[in-house]
């Protein structure tokens, strides 16, 4: 059982590796820092979508710089 809603979240995603895949290709990062997947608001990398992709893949997400 997951600690958190944002864990749970992510051991749902994990069922779907080609969604994972698909979220770790388009949430990287761009030149600027800023996270590509975004196109309505800017969010810097990783942003939480990225987060969630590497917790789903069973990975530690990445530390903001």
């Amino acid at each position: 059982m997951a600690m958190d809603l944002f864990t749970e979240c992510a051991e749902q995603l994990a069922g779907s590796p080609a969604l994972v895949a698909q979220l770790l290709a388009e949430h990287s990062p761009a030149a600027d820092g800023w996270c590509r997947g975004h196109s309505a608001h800017r969010e810097r990398f990783p942003c939480s979508i990225r987060h969630l992709a590497e917790l789903a893949t069973g990975g530690v997400p990445p530390v903001p710089a």
